[in-house]
């Protein structure tokens, strides 16, 4: 049956602008409730009535695709931050990381895990118990110096728990006072046993230090590298660490005084971990977040909109002079 455009007309106003039910608008109309669908259904067809869907998320897919494009990334999750406080952006990010764990973690793997503010928030946000048969090893040297809750052997500890498991601990400092020193602790039988057990990790959670443009970095906050070092870590262009891998904008690891004085994951067996979770977020981690990206020291990215934003701005920018 063919409708004249005016009744077209007629129908959609009053369901889509006055809201009537179908029901409402056969009666007032003097027709019945199956002409009114039909009506409504040509309304669209012909293109008196246009449907638009705003998603208002699309900004962040398309940043979570440009960011998994661009660096090969195997996931990108990007969070909305709406004028968040640091504290609240690791919340969000600890929350969202969380999230993403539970679905790939499954029996038999091994996580390995750092330390930072923002990988304390994963664990906090994680489920007090989880039915996995999962081991979780300790990835880099600790510290006496941190509080409690950011201390990498309490942040091990309390994931292992949450496996009901015993965790593999790293009783070694994170940074060692010369390279003769680290020589001597890979003699030790219980370090070179974990070292070896860092070739089962299949999950790695990691926190992304900042040197540059601002210092956000556990390990320079607590005191733990000298002034004589980080300006070594300066005059050769440290953007950011990686549980105490320190490396320039391009990714490359930085020859500075520390380099074979820190204690934690060989870089080569780190490349071999299948998921490597990086959690960092601000625009002022841009740099150090770009650095990882570069050398591959991370191949899930989980941040959020601001940093996301900078990150692909700079590539871009480093890109056309090229």
């Amino acid at each position: 049956m063919a409708y004249n455009t005016k009744l077209v007309v007629k129908v959609s106003t009053l369901y889509y602008k006055e809201e009537l039910t179908q029901d409402e608008i056969a009666k007032k109309l003097k027709i019945s409730k199956y002409q009114v669908n039909r009506i409504l259904k040509k309304a669209v067809a012909t293109g008196i009535v246009k449907i638009t869907i705003i998603d208002p998320t699309s900004g962040i897919s398309l940043l979570e695709e440009e960011l998994e494009k661009r660096f090969g990334l195997k996931r990108a999750i990007v969070i909305e931050n709406f004028g968040l406080s640091d504290i609240e952006l690791k919340s969000k990010i600890g929350a969202a990381a969380a999230e993403y764990l539970l679905e790939i973690i499954k029996d038999r793997d091994v996580v390995g895990v750092s330390w930072g503010t923002t990988v304390n928030e994963v664990v906090n946000h994680l489920p007090a118990r989880i039915n996995r048969d999962v081991d979780v090893v300790q990835i880099t040297g600790g510290s006496h110096q941190l509080s409690i809750d950011l201390n990498c052997h309490d942040i091990t500890r309390r994931l292992a728990k949450r496996f009901d498991k015993e965790p593999h601990l790293l009783f070694a400092p994170a940074i060692l006072d010369s390279k003769d020193l680290y020589s001597l602790l890979m003699q030790e039988k219980s370090i070179k046993s974990t070292f070896e057990y860092f070739k089962k990790v299949t999950v790695a959670l990691v926190g992304i230090g900042s040197i540059y443009p601002k210092v956000i970095s556990t390990l320079v906050s607590t005191g733990h590298i000298s002034k004589s070092d980080f300006e070594s870590l300066q005059k050769h262009n440290a953007v950011g660490d990686v549980f105490s891998h320190f490396y320039d904008i391009d990714g490359n690891i930085c020859n500075s005084s520390l380099r074979g004085r820190t204690v934690g994951m060989p870089v080569d067996i780190l490349f071999n971990v299948p998921y490597i979770v990086g959690v960092a977020g601000g625009k002022l981690k841009s740099e150090a977040i770009l650095g990882a990206l570069r050398g591959r020291y991370i191949n899930i990215l989980i941040t959020d909109d601001h940093a996301a934003e900078r990150i692909l701005a700079l590539d871009k920018k480093a890109a056309g002079r090229k």
